[in-house]
């Protein structure tokens, strides 16, 4: 391959994929592309992504970039690990993407309807404003009012007002990162200046020293920040890249014969591939981890088919299979005031008066509270123990979880909303899953719909209401 091979995917680690895909497409103004599950477990998936027994749903997303998507995963196995609370955008790790916008305003408004808010004022004069906000997985994202690599005319996809611009790797060692992604993989540096000290203080880093490195991979700079101060934590302790977060980016070819080379660049560069390159008809994949452990795609797809088979072009949204198949939602009025009906829900070992599980047990605390976000409780049952992670707390409004271990179901996540109404509460309990058995799920959703309104309604409105 005589050129640099182009930037051409952003991959992520999920909690919700119907909650991020929505964000990214209702507030962002990306275009969905379809999806996939068959091809996203099995010894296939787990040889490449390096993931013993990897199982996950898989959704993507372009926007104006002609040859570029986002993909999202949601697994199963292994369970994503929540990106800690306090993460920073100088930690080790993909940390950012720049997106620019056509009507930057729109795009602040969607957001705000969607519950996201800029973590500091858009700072830069009228025309070239930039903000940044957080995605449903903690992502740092900043939005462009000015286009910081203007694409040559007619090359980019029509319909659309949001390309993505720029990645951003948090490093160690800025000198192994120009050596094997301007060495090995041979991406030029950017005379671009993507970024200043002063836009620091747009991810709440005012004041950071850093060195910086900007390439140019197609339409999208991949920049390399070393954080002398604040200095980056390292990756957690057993960090997978199936952690919530961006998962890796990958670098794309046409032809398996530069695939091969891009390969044997990175190798040589030294990268180790979680496994051999895995080919199919007019298409290839294999990840590597570059000298520092950043996980990077090398792919390449015959032009026409094969874009429309793996993502890159636009979908009906309804052209993709669910994580989830079937919900469940029961709702009930207590005679309580929002934060008494807070305290009962947040006691977990509490449960076991109202919910028809005994014992409940804390078996983690949460990371600030206790009982907060990160927490395990232990439901015990005579059909066996089910332990669930709270996964959002927002006293004294919404609450989040997920089962991690003994459902019988998939992908089973729940929701509860708290809603001040007549001096007492409103209380919505939403549960989604997918059956394991498939044509069972009609059946479990009206057995399990029956059980949550009767403990609703029976066990959780007396316990609220009895203080």
């Amino acid at each position: 391959m005589k050129h640099a091979p182009p930037l051409n995917q952003v991959a992520f680690s999920v909690l919700d994929l119907r909650r991020t895909e929505q964000w990214f497409r209702e507030g962002c103004g990306l275009m969905p592309a379809g999806g996939s599950r068959r091809m996203m477990r099995g010894p296939i998936a787990a040889r490449v992504q390096g993931l013993p027994g990897a199982a996950s749903t898989c959704w993507w997303l372009v926007g104006r970039n002609p040859w570029l998507q986002f993909e999202f995963f949601q697994f199963e196995r292994p369970i994503a690990r929540l990106m800690p609370l306090d993460f920073r955008p100088c930690d080790i790790g993909y940390t950012r993407i720049g997106l620019w916008v056509t009507d930057f305003d729109a795009a602040l408004e969607r957001l705000g309807r969607l519950g996201t808010t800029p973590l500091t004022p858009p700072i830069g004069a009228a025309g070239a404003r930039r903000a940044c906000v957080r995605s449903p997985d903690g992502v740092f994202v900043e939005l462009m009012e000015t286009d910081p690599l203007p694409a040559a005319p007619g090359t980019e996809r029509e319909g659309c007002g949001t390309a993505v611009r720029s990645v951003t790797l948090s490093v160690p060692d800025l000198d192994q990162t120009m050596a094997f992604f301007g060495g090995a993989l041979g991406l030029p540096r950017s005379d671009v200046r993507l970024h200043d000290p002063g836009h620091e203080a747009l991810w709440n880093l005012a004041g950071a020293r850093t060195r910086s490195a900007v390439f140019t991979a197609g339409d999208v700079l991949v920049e390399g920040v070393q954080y002398l101060d604040p200095p980056g934590r390292p990756w957690p302790e057993g960090y997978r890249i199936s952690d919530q977060g961006i998962l890796n980016i990958a670098f794309g070819a046409r032809s398996h014969v530069d695939h091969v080379e891009i390969f044997k660049r990175a190798v040589a560069g030294g990268a180790q591939p979680n496994c051999r390159p895995f080919q199919l008809p007019g298409a290839g994949v294999v990840y590597v981890n570059d000298p520092q452990g950043f996980s990077v795609e090398l792919l390449w797809l015959k032009p026409g088919k094969q874009d429309r088979d793996w993502g890159f072009e636009p979908l009906p949204i309804e052209d993709r299979p669910p994580p989830d198949t079937h919900s469940v939602s029961r709702s009930v009025h207590v005679d309580a005031p929002p934060e008494r009906a807070w305290t009962v829900m947040m006691d977990h070992e509490g449960m076991s008066t109202w919910s028809g599980f005994k014992p409940v047990t804390l078996e983690r605390r949460g990371e600030n509270d206790p009982n907060g976000r990160g927490a395990v409780r232990r439901l015990g049952s005579p059909l066996g123990a089910v332990l669930e992670e709270i996964t959002c707390a927002e006293e004294p409004r919404l609450i989040r979880y997920r089962v991690i271990e003994g459902s019988p179901f998939v992908c089973h996540q729940g929701e509860i909303q708290l809603k001040p109404v007549d001096g007492g509460t409103d209380i919505t309990w939403t549960v989604r899953f997918r059956p394991r058995v498939p044509g069972t799920g009609a059946l479990l959703a009206r057995i399990f719909g029956r059980a949550l309104g009767t403990a609703m309604r029976d066990g959780l409105k007396r316990r609220m209401e009895q203080a």
